[in-house]
């Protein structure tokens, strides 16, 4: 986690722990990463990358969040 990570109010999700991401389906972090934070009920804080990101490259990023985690994926 980054370096502020203890001062944020959620705190933000720990991408490197296997068991809290093998519950979240690929679809699941698309959607949060496509829309942010509010589009799956989660805190406004974390934004919206669909404008910056397009599909491919969010899926990518989808792929290293595997890597990260050493988890199993759909």
């Amino acid at each position: 986690m980054g370096f502020n990570a203890e001062n944020l109010d959620p705190r933000p999700a720990n991408h490197t722990d296997s068991r809290f991401m093998s519950k979240r389906t690929d679809r699941d972090l698309y959607e949060v990463i496509k829309g942010g934070g509010r589009a799956v009920g989660k805190a406004t804080l974390m934004p919206p990358w669909g404008g910056n990101l397009n599909d491919t490259q969010i899926k990518s990023l989808i792929l290293y969040l595997r890597r990260l985690c050493m988890c199993k994926h759909e």
